[in-house]
């Protein structure tokens, strides 16, 4: 009777803790996600920046281009 409750109390300790690294583990998991989520986010607004400054560079030659031609 006493091994049988010795190795109930193995199990429970052994099942706890294998909880708690499940718990662990989908904790990693979700901080990762939060992460890569704001790598694609930072990724975004670099490309964002990018694609205004190129806007701009296209209106400045635009408003350039007209000047030319209103001055002809």
């Amino acid at each position: 009777m006493f091994a049988a409750r010795s190795k109930i109390t193995d199990l429970e300790t052994q099942n706890a803790t294998l909880t708690k690294k499940v718990e662990d583990v989908k904790a990693d998991k979700e901080r990762v996600e939060v992460a890569s989520k704001d790598k694609d986010l930072h990724a975004k607004d670099v490309e964002i920046a990018e694609l205004k400054r190129k806007l701009r560079e296209q209106t400045d030659k635009s408003e350039s281009l007209e000047i030319d031609l209103e001055a002809k």
